[in-house]
């Protein structure tokens, strides 16, 4: 055979094989769209212009603090329920089914960065018809020691995350170990929130076994609590160290009416098994529960604040 046409009819077969490739890249194969590195997306997260903005809001002199929701005193029997931290899957879906179970009202105040990582379960838990609250970005203890530069930066971030993923902005302001000062409520208001929302009653869990405990307990609640049910571990920060998240549990999560027993409990029980005893009990003492944000609002005055004179009543000499 001619070596010439030998060549070309090789030369033919592989136009014929490469017209062939290209044409199931382009026709046949399904595209496949690049999805840049999750990682890349906690640039958006960052919250630069909400801090900036929230600078400004704060350098205006009459910015006022936000309000503090505490306690009811109208004798109403209804309590208030909040969660400290964002709980994982399983543990979410169990405390809206018995949440559900008991057409019972809840906060939980969750750490922005746990959104960022899990965006599901906020997901999960606004379905479940509950409100969601800005518990930082990190769930940082002590935020009246902190800048007002990490106060904005740890609130603002944690807003941005939860409104990215959430169709609501939270309203409402928690943090672990916290007490209400001017300067911080002032830093709320500068970062969008509407509220901060003080506990008088903080749950232990692992602290209910059965129901007898559960109704004991639930008795010694006064009407108009609002009542703290924590689940995850603050973060501590002192000054100039990094983030560190504590593995002790906390000393201001133990009940305010409960006498500290934890040494002799048994192995932790689940806290929804907890929450359905607990919810149980409350009923049982034909106690509601209410959403935080129908609960008094006041401007706090922290407890080592002086307050302010009271006239003298009557006439005097």
């Amino acid at each position: 055979m001619d070596y010439k046409k030998l060549g070309i009819i090789v030369a033919l077969c592989l136009c014929v094989v490469v017209g062939a490739l290209i044409f199931i890249r382009d026709h046949v194969i399904e595209k496949t769209v690049f999805i840049p590195d999750i990682t890349d997306l906690t640039k958006n997260y960052l919250a630069t212009e909400e801090i900036d903005a929230a600078k400004k809001a704060l350098a205006d002199p009459n910015l006022k603090p936000v309000e503090v929701i505490t306690t009811l005193q109208d004798g109403t029997p209804r309590v208030a329920i909040v969660f400290d931290g964002m709980p994982d899957r399983p543990l979410a879906s169990r405390l809206i089914d018995v949440l559900k179970k008991h057409k019972a009202e809840a906060v939980f105040f969750v750490e922005g960065e746990n959104v960022a990582d899990q965006p599901e379960i906020l997901r999960v838990l606004r379905e479940g018809g509950q409100e969601i609250g800005n518990y930082t970005y990190a769930g940082l203890a002590a935020m009246e020691r902190q800048s007002v530069d990490q106060q904005l930066l740890q609130l603002c971030r944690a807003q941005k995350v939860i409104t990215m993923n959430d169709s609501l902005a939270p309203t409402l302001f928690r943090a672990p170990r916290t007490v209400f000062t001017d300067d911080l409520l002032k830093s709320v208001r500068a970062a969008g929130l509407s509220y901060a929302v003080k506990e008088n009653v903080r749950f232990q869990p692992r602290s209910l076994h059965n129901q007898q405990e559960a109704d004991a307990y639930a008795a010694s609640i006064p009407r108009g609590s609002i009542i703290a049910i924590p689940i995850n571990h603050p973060v501590e920060q002192k000054a100039n160290d990094p983030v560190v998240r504590d593995e002790k549990p906390a000393v201001d999560m133990k009940p305010t009416i409960h006498d500290d027993n934890s040494a002799n409990l048994p192995p932790q029980e689940d806290l929804a098994t907890e929450m359905d005893l607990l919810l149980t009990a409350l009923e049982h003492c034909g106690l509601q529960t209410a959403y935080v944000n129908q609960f008094r609002k006041i401007y706090y005055i922290p407890a080592a604040s002086p307050l302010p004179e009271t006239p003298p009543q009557g006439g005097g000499m």
